[in-house]
């Protein structure tokens, strides 16, 4: 794994626990289109990949599910939901050291951007970052390798040509560096199931933050 010019984090699961927003804010929404004696395990699985795929591929919903849910989620969660959260031990200051290095740091997730950046904001690490990349209230850019390739292009970098390496905890994180020939770092303190991070092939696992530093030359 070679020192990469820019590095990508997602941010919830992997800079941020986020879940008891999260979670609520689901509980609250989900009755609205008949999804209300969800397990936790069902709820934890919303995390990482857009809502609308999960509400369409695993439960069957149509648009218009969707859309009524979004309305009642947004409501709720844009309302306060998103400042329910916490920082991973040691990802403030590794993110610090990102930042004062040479390498470009750059967010990639699925979030809202303007969400990302309040949340960002609320917790001191808007200043670390390059450039926010995530998706659009109107549902563009959904999928990680699309937000991944808007990060880099924000910067001024061909996600063809540049060295990167993506952080996330989940496989959409792995399999969405993969997509661009990206190496991938995933991290065992966010909200995957037990060996969806493995059976994605990152190239490496980690279950601290602190053994990032080496993977990426700081």
């Amino acid at each position: 794994m070679s020192r990469p010019e820019v590095v990508l984090c997602d941010l919830d699961g992997t800079i941020t626990d986020s879940f008891p927003g999260i979670d609520r804010c689901l509980r609250l929404a989900l009755p609205s289109i008949g999804l209300d004696h969800l397990t936790d395990a069902d709820i934890r699985a919303f995390l990482g990949p857009p809502l609308h795929y999960t509400l369409k591929e695993v439960y069957g919903k149509s648009d218009e599910d969707v859309a009524r849910f979004v309305r009642v989620y947004r409501a709720e969660y844009f309302g306060g939901g998103e400042y329910e959260f916490t920082v991973f031990p040691g990802m403030a200051d590794l993110l610090a050291d990102i930042a004062a290095s040479d390498m470009a740091l750059v967010l990639a997730t699925a979030k809202p951007i303007e969400s990302a950046e309040r949340v960002l904001v609320k917790a001191g690490l808007i200043d670390h970052f390059d450039a926010v990349s995530g998706s659009e209230l109107d549902l563009l850019r959904q999928g990680k390798p699309e937000v991944i390739a808007h990060g880099i292009t924000l910067i001024g970098r061909d996600p063809g040509s540049v060295r990167a390496t993506m952080i996330g905890d989940r496989k959409e994180d792995v399999l969405g560096a993969a997509a661009h020939g990206f190496d991938s770092i995933g991290v065992l303190w966010g909200y995957a199931d037990d060996g969806e991070l493995a059976a994605a092939g990152p190239t490496h696992l980690v279950g601290g933050a602190d053994e990032i530093r080496p993977l990426i030359g700081l």
